[in-house]
């Protein structure tokens, strides 16, 4: 069998893996959840971070 045969085969057997991967969304919904938190507490922190950077000095540091 030649090789693009063999390239044929797998691609013609795809839209089945597709289409039965898209009836798992009670699987993948609650990673996609995690993950967007994940990612919205990453940029909360980032943008705290940077407020903090703005100050010269930060409160309480003795000023000579």
């Amino acid at each position: 069998m030649s090789p693009d045969r063999r390239r044929t085969d797998a691609v013609s057997t795809l839209p089945t893996w597709v289409s039965q991967s898209s009836t798992d969304r009670g699987v993948v919904a609650p990673i996609t959840a995690r993950a967007r938190d994940a990612l919205q507490a990453v940029l909360r922190a980032r943008r705290r971070g940077q407020r903090s950077d703005l100050r010269l000095m930060r409160r309480g540091v003795e000023r000579c």
